[in-house]
Parts: C-alpha cells; structure tokens; sequence
C-alpha cells in the first residue's frame, strides 16, 4: 500500500492518505507543502480527530458512492480535500483522502487495490470527550474512564468507532448545554440531557421503549392531566391504587423518577413526538 500511496502522491502532486472507516489512519504518501493542521493532528494521533470525522460525515462521505470534495474549514485547521469511498467486495472498508483538488483522471483501479489491502479494524465502542475552553477533543474506548478535563465537558453515547463524527456531536452539544443550563452539572453526559436529546433530534421511541400502548396511554393522561391522580384516575375509569400501580411500571420500565419535572418534560415531549409523527 505504501508504494502505491507514494506513487500517487507523486502523479497528483499532491499529499495522499488512507483511513479504515475506524477513522484510523492506515497510511499516508511523504508529507508536502499542502499538508494541513487537521491532518497533522490525524498523522500524530494515528487517528482522525473526532470533530474532523464529524465534519466530513455531515458532507456524506460514509454514504457517497464516489469522490466527495471536502471544503476547506479554517476553524478545524482543515485545507479543501477530495474523499475517495474505498469498496473491497461491495463493503465500504476505508477512504483515500487527497489534499487540494484532484485534476481528472481515473483512480478506479488504484482504488480497488488499496481497498483490497485496507486491515480490517476492531470495533471496541468509543466515547466522544468535548471540552469547551480551551476546547479539546478526546476519543476513548467506552469501557475506560472519563478523561479529566477542565471547564464545561459533554461526553457522548458509545459509538461504534466508524461514528465518532456522530458522537462528537453528541458530546459538543451537551457540552454547549452545560454551560447555558446552570441545572445542569459542568459535566454531563448526552444520555443525562432529558428533554434536550429529543429537542435535537434522539428518537423519542427510545425514551417509550417497553411501555405496552395500555402503558403508553395511562402516562400521556397522566401528564395531561398535570400529574393529578385524581383527574387522571376518573378520565382513565381506573381505581387510584391501579393508577398507582401502572406508573410504578412506567417509572421501572422507562428508568425515570415520574416524580421529577425534566423526566415528566421528557416523557410527555417524547408522547407527543410519537403522535405527531403518525400524521398523514
């Protein structure tokens, strides 16, 4: 692989990387004069960084079918770059990254021998650590401990390691709610923002997974009826004491205190998603 990278580095003139679709670095051509920061840091840690990931699945590099030209991103220390999908027997393996632009001509032998050649890499679950002042990036396997930062920190879901760009979101945006919610901790986890997750986009089938519809129905009276056992008893035709009883199965099933607001919030918030998404 490495000849290969080498030669074509010296046809395009340009720097040349592989990365598995790990986000490990595989390889790389002798560094030139367009080598940027974002790929320095990827060389150094053997590994694209988790906001660099992110960048470049929000411009559809893991779902492309061809070249996906990346542009430049002052913010990441990221010069334009042309992506290059790598396919070994159908399945997407990796990616060819050339910096700068790419004049035209045809790679698709080239990249089918380095997509035959591209390691098959582990796939240990990773978590995302985001530090806002100074902001850092931290990935770590999901087993291990949280690293000790400074500041406010948000810290994702685990992710298989193929979705750091994924969970970097998930940790820069409970890290951005830690500091404009003083309810919250200064760290906290994507897993521990409540209603939030759902306001930007978690699925609130999630939050209901498990309550049967009998379930379902009793919680969303239940809130409706701003908590009161009573209103909601009668408009349920139940006995309080079953009342009670189905909302002890809620709070076991959902793993949420019903007695605190943020859970009740991302219950009912959750309902309504649920509703409103069967709309014709």
């Amino acid at each position: 692989m490495q000849e290969l990278l080498d030669e074509l580095s010296r046809v395009l003139g340009r720097g040349v990387s592989v990365d598995d679709v790990a986000g490990r670095v595989v390889a790389h051509s002798a560094q030139t004069d367009d080598v940027d920061q974002a790929r320095v840091r990827a060389i150094l840690t053997r590994r694209v960084p988790a906001d660099v990931a992110a960048w470049q699945e929000q411009l559809g590099i893991a779902t492309a079918t061809g070249p996906v030209r990346v542009p430049e991103n002052a913010a990441l220390g990221l010069q334009q770059r042309v992506g290059f999908p790598l396919r070994h027997n159908g399945v997407l393996v990796g990616y060819l990254w050339v910096l700068g632009d790419v004049p035209g001509l045809d790679l698709d032998e080239r990249l089918a021998v380095l997509a035959a050649q591209v390691p098959a890499g582990e796939r240990t679950p990773v978590r995302v650590v985001v530090a806002l002042e100074p902001r850092v990036v931290r990935t770590v396997p999901a087993a291990d401990a949280v690293p000790d930062l400074p500041g406010y920190v948000g810290v994702s879901d685990p992710h298989p390691p193929d979705r750091t760009g994924a969970a970097y979101q998930q940790a820069l945006a409970a890290a951005e709610l830690a500091r404009l919610d003083p309810v919250l901790p200064d760290r906290v986890r994507w897993s521990e923002l409540g209603a939030y997750r759902l306001l930007l986009g978690a699925a609130p089938d999630e939050v209901l997974a498990g309550l049967s519809e009998v379930l379902l129905r009793t919680l969303e009276v239940y809130l409706d009826c701003g908590c009161e056992v009573r209103a909601a008893a009668e408009r349920l035709h139940l006995h309080r004491t079953s009342l009670y009883y189905r909302l002890g199965r809620i709070a076991e099933l959902t793993g949420r205190d019903l007695a605190d607001g943020g859970a009740r919030l991302e219950l009912h918030l959750a309902l309504k998603l649920v509703r409103l998404a069967r709309r014709p």
